[in-house]
């Protein structure tokens, strides 16, 4: 069998998933020291000082801003690079299946399951209890490119939560 997954794309999302991780707590820890010099100039101040609204108009225009870039960060690039090493973690840790089945075609269009993207191999299988061959998408990962498959060759492949692992060309 021809491994398509490897363990080192598991441990390259892991390293891009802290590495995405440490850059937001850098961001968070300036916005904090930030903060925390805003409260004690606004501390130092005296009583009904002119300054004080100066001092919350900034203050309040950073803590928006670092809200804003909380909510995109988080919100896109860090959900996107986690799902992508949970879905690595997964091809690691979960059941595999393998199956038979005929190749029809490359489907270029992305497909997202849990918030990753893929692209898919098209299979015909042969389906015993209705007696007729089926469709079957096999997911590959958006970045690689597609295993080398001419039309109506056997193939026996190994998946994961419908993510192709391994293959065999059979003829």
């Amino acid at each position: 069998m021809i491994q398509y997954f490897n363990e080192q794309e598991f441990l390259v999302a892991k390293k891009q998933k802290n590495r995405v991780f440490l850059t937001y707590l850098i961001f968070l820890v300036i916005y904090a020291v930030i903060s925390m010099g805003m409260f004690l100039w606004f501390r130092t101040l005296p009583y009904r000082s002119e300054e004080i609204t100066k001092v919350k108009i900034i203050h309040h225009a950073i803590t928006v801003v670092f809200v804003i870039f909380s909510f995109i960060f988080l919100g896109i690039k860090y959900k996107r690079v986690k799902k992508y090493y949970l879905m690595n973690l997964n091809m690691i840790t979960g059941l595999k299946e393998t199956f038979t089945g005929s190749f029809f075609e490359y489907d270029e269009s992305v497909q997202q399951k849990d918030g990753a993207d893929f692209k898919a191999l098209v299979f015909l299988e042969w389906n015993k209890y209705k007696g007729d061959f089926y469709e079957r998408k096999v997911l590959v990962p958006f970045e690689k490119e597609f295993p080398e498959f001419t039309e109506n060759q056997n193939v026996k492949y190994v998946t994961q939560g419908n993510v192709l692992y391994s293959y065999e060309i059979l003829s």
